[in-house]
């Protein structure tokens, strides 16, 4: 990955058509990252389901108790997280893109969102923890900010990220004694998990097609995570805008910064989090302090994450290991949805109800070779065809042209993770 010309940020639309920017294996193989970490999160969830088996031998009880706490403490916030980046920073290259053509892409990008929703809402159907509806509808404000300097965007970003919402909340509770009442998602979820567990096809797709649906409305609003998520957003249009990624030497430069950045944010989060929830009585009082204070630590151990990343992506043997993501991320959407297309039946009462059998060790044990196999099934895909199913299919709905052409013209001499492509990065 070569170094770029060193173009202002963009703020507006250029006329003067342009040859479009290859695609940026860095930022695919981080997405790829992520999507593999959420994936082996769900497995540990049962894929919201939740439940394991009530008779297991001691020794498989006894890694369940570190597998299970040990796989939310590395993945639980991180993976979404990085998404949210990566959507904020594929915003900035679709619209750069197209004003490098000439052309307005913010109400074709709307129209992209809503296709995306879609696709969510019907996941949705079969898993109610799909994300793909929040970050359609989280992610419509975006087009606002196609010209706002980056110093508003940062601002905006910061005050996001802080949740400063809930800085208010939990100073009713700590000066004014306020005990919030329980989250609505709790009560929800626990209703629907046991019709997961014993119900027919029938009735989690009913349950699905609307409470399913709702949950994690609530979940995303009662967590704070909608302020967050959008905050990520607009930190990934600011990285898109820096173009810190389409050089080798400023990416290992960012990099360092990130892991740093992340290590010290850890060090004096971590437990100054602990510290602060001491100073809250247990039970509802404690829970807005909980979930803030963690999401501050969960954003320092992204920035590890992605600093550690980009520091062994470029800078160690290990690049080659981390090229096989590439392709993975680029297929993120296809894989995504086949992930609950298996897995759901796999654990759900309705099929195969294994939730009765594996815990979180087993469920991780299995779900590595799946993971496996689809990286592989990414690779032998593009080597043939251009895009992934679905990424096809969003794409030719987002230009309402389906004659975009799918497969390759000619095979391509390398791995597709080393061949650079005329798409953007999240196309």
């Amino acid at each position: 990955m070569g170094a770029t010309p060193k173009n202002p940020p963009m703020n507006g639309p250029n006329t003067a058509p342009a040859a479009a920017r290859p695609r940026i294996d860095l930022v695919d193989a981080l997405r790829g990252s992520a999507l593999a970490s959420l994936f082996l999160l769900h497995c540990v969830e049962h894929f919201e389901m939740g439940g394991g088996p009530t008779q297991a031998p001691a020794w498989i009880q006894a890694l369940d108790s570190w597998v299970h706490p040990g796989a939310f403490f590395l993945f639980s916030g991180k993976a979404y997280a990085i998404f949210a980046c990566m959507f904020g920073l594929s915003f900035f290259l679709q619209l750069d893109g197209a004003a490098r053509r000439g052309e307005d892409y913010r109400w074709r990008f709307l129209w992209r969102l809503g296709v995306l929703a879609g696709i969510g809402y019907l996941n949705g159907i079969l898993f109610c923890g799909d994300i793909l509806m929040i970050i359609a509808v989280l992610g419509l404000p975006l087009v606002l900010f196609q010209k706002a300097s980056n110093r508003l965007v940062a601002d905006l970003a910061a005050f996001l990220l802080l949740q400063v919402p809930a800085m208010w909340t939990i100073g009713r509770i700590y000066f004014a004694g306020y005990v919030p009442p329980s989250p609505l998602h709790w009560s929800l979820y626990g209703k629907l998990c046991a019709l997961f567990a014993n119900g027919s096809f029938t009735d989690v797709v009913s349950a699905n097609l609307g409470q399913g649906q709702t949950v994690r409305f609530w979940y995303t609003f009662e967590t704070g995570r909608y302020l967050q998520m959008t905050g990520l957003f607009l930190v990934g249009l600011l990285l898109g805008r820096s173009r810190i990624f389409e050089d080798a030497g400023r990416a290992l430069r960012f990099g360092k910064y990130a892991l740093i950045g992340g290590v010290i944010g850890f060090a004096v989060l971590h437990p100054l989090a602990r510290w602060t929830e001491s100073l809250f009585p247990e039970g509802m009082a404690r829970y807005p302090v909980t979930n803030l204070v963690n999401s501050y630590v969960s954003l320092a151990q992204m920035a590890f994450w992605i600093g550690a990343f980009i520091l062994l992506y470029h800078g160690t043997r290990a690049e080659r290991v981390l090229r096989w993501l590439a392709p993975y991320g680029r297929t993120s959407l296809t894989c995504y949805v086949t992930q609950a297309l298996f897995w759901v039946p796999f654990y759900y009462g309705f099929g195969l109800a294994m939730y009765r059998h594996m815990g979180a060790t087993l469920s991780i044990l299995a779900g590595i070779p799946f993971l496996i196999v689809q990286c592989f099934a990414s690779h032998v895909w593009l080597r043939h065809f251009r895009y992934g199913p679905l990424e096809w299919f969003w794409r030719a709905c987002t230009r309402l042209d389906f004659s975009t052409p799918l497969r390759r013209r000619a095979a391509p001499v390398a791995s597709p993770a080393l061949v650079p492509t005329e798409a953007s990065v999240s196309e």
